[in-house]
């Protein structure tokens, strides 16, 4: 058994504690945020999107805490029972001691949950993967990977509407000039394959580094290329059948 008389082994603990769950649910902290109780409850929960059921719930510690000051940092570690679903998962917490600030910063969360991938079904099986692949990025933090994706995104739909050329920036001009998009589109459609240069390519030559601001425009902006392109025409095309079908006769 682990002794916990010290310092050096209650932090011992708490490494030991993370690393274990951590080969289990790899940890990304992006949908949930720390709740700090008050200083004499010593304990700490959550806010944010459950990794089990989905709903944006209040984690709500339940037992003790598992807390250690030493030097000028202070851990905790917290069991929490989300309200929503009553499972339960894991928050630690960090603080410095010498900042005169008792409230905790969030470090870990476990588990992770998963991203919403999710791409309309009327979207071509590959160029869709490339789409869920882009939001997966995003969801990682991997900005620059989520913008490259976006470009591969809107280059697989120039190929699978058969465009002439190799280059996207001309491929993406084809489709405009075929009246396959409009203007806007276009422009929308460049502005992704510019941000897919920034993201693949080192900050240098007018290139700049791709922020999480950067990443969720540039996935807006496929995400509406790729609806007017395949989920629109399809839902226009079942619209058509629907008023073409003989009508049934009423009695």
């Amino acid at each position: 058994m682990l002794s916990m008389s010290s310092p050096l082994h209650m932090i011992t603990f708490i490494e030991i504690v993370r690393q274990a769950v951590s080969e289990l649910w790899p940890c990304y902290t992006s949908d949930v945020n720390i709740v700090n109780f008050p200083p004499q409850f010593q304990q700490i929960g959550a806010s944010g999107t459950c990794p089990h059921c989905k709903a944006v719930s209040l984690f709500v510690p339940v037992g003790g805490a598992c807390s250690i000051a030493m030097g000028t940092t202070h851990d905790i570690c917290n069991a929490v029972q989300c309200q929503a679903c009553k499972k339960f998962a894991l928050v630690v917490g960090r603080r410095m001691s010498t900042s005169g600030d008792h409230n905790y910063g969030l470090v870990d969360f476990y588990p992770a949950g998963s991203p919403n991938d999710a791409v309309d079904s009327n979207v071509p099986s590959g160029i869709a993967e490339d789409l869920r692949e882009a939001l997966r990025c995003r969801w990682v933090k991997a900005y620059r990977a989520a913008v490259v994706m976006c470009r591969r995104a809107i280059q697989s739909a120039c190929v699978d509407k058969e465009m002439a050329d190799a280059k996207l920036q001309n491929q993406i001009d084809e489709m405009a000039t075929k009246g396959l998009i409009t203007e806007p589109l276009k422009q929308w459609a460049h502005e992704v394959r510019l941000g897919g240069n920034d993201g693949a390519h080192p900050y240098k030559d007018g290139l700049k580094d791709v922020i999480e601001q950067d990443a969720d425009e540039i996935i807006q902006f496929t995400g509406e290329f790729l609806h007017h392109i395949y989920v629109m025409p399809a839902a226009l095309a079942a619209r058509q059948a629907s008023r073409a079908a003989p009508k049934p006769k009423t009695a």
